[in-house]
């Protein structure tokens, strides 16, 4: 698992700001990524060899299509069978996983929002910036345009 605590922070709020339906679609995107990354994983897995970067690209895409086809497949099997054989087919496969399938991993994001000074924000941001100079400069400017 690759966690970046301010990726996840910097998309954690981009999801926030988001509506119901491009929150939705950006989890399906997000679904196909991850299929892709499983596939890209193992391909690199296998020490396969391209000609290019458009191969290799080329070769995830239709790698990630087939096993999106097999999915589907499957899942359209899985609605005709009973809840005792997929019980069955689910214990199977995390005796097969050695319990991988069944791990759980669990991810606690807090957020706190806060309101800060504008100079320590600007110092944060810009630490190379002189505030005081700034801060003169910037009321001069709104002065002026008030003035108009």
């Amino acid at each position: 698992m690759n966690i970046n605590p301010d990726k996840v922070k910097e998309l954690v709020l981009l999801f926030s700001e988001l509506d119901d339906g491009y929150q939705k679609e950006l989890m399906i995107r997000a679904y196909e990524l991850l299929l892709k990354q499983s596939q890209k994983n193992l391909i690199n897995k296998e020490g396969k060899i391209f000609k290019n970067e458009e191969d290799y690209k080329k070769e995830i895409e239709k790698r990630s299509s087939k096993r999106a086809r097999e999915t589907i497949e499957l899942l359209q099997i899985l609605d005709q069978v009973g809840d005792e054989e997929k019980a069955q087919l689910v214990i199977v496969l995390d005796k097969l996983s050695h319990g991988d399938l069944t791990k759980e991993t669990e991810i606690e994001i807090k957020i706190n929002s806060k309101k800060v000074s504008i100079k320590d924000y600007i110092e944060e941001i810009l630490p190379l910036a002189d505030f005081k100079s700034a801060n003169e400069k910037a009321t001069e400017y709104l002065k002026e345009i008030d003035r108009i």
